[in-house]
């Protein structure tokens, strides 16, 4: 998922919303989520999220739910989304 936060100033002010985001995530499903890239840009994060299930269908409406998350999130914009199946 790649995010752009408009309103940060710097790293800090980054981190502190993606660390916000990724512990909401983390809390309320089952998923892993990790910062993958843009590291150095104070206002664009690469996120990494994933699940595992032997329904597709579960794991679709996993991820749709995090999407919707993250959206309803003020401070965050979600620039663009790709997801995998294995």
């Amino acid at each position: 998922m790649d995010l752009l936060m408009r309103n940060t100033h710097s790293l800090k002010d980054k981190r502190s919303i993606i660390s916000r985001i990724k512990n909401q995530i983390r809390a309320k499903y089952n998923v892993a989520v990790a910062e993958i890239g843009r590291n150095d840009q104070y206002q664009q994060c690469l996120l990494g999220i994933t699940t595992i299930s032997n329904d597709h269908q579960i794991v679709n409406q996993t991820l749709n739910a995090v999407e919707k998350l993250v959206e309803n999130c003020i401070e965050i914009q979600i620039v663009a989304r790709k997801m995998e199946m294995l």
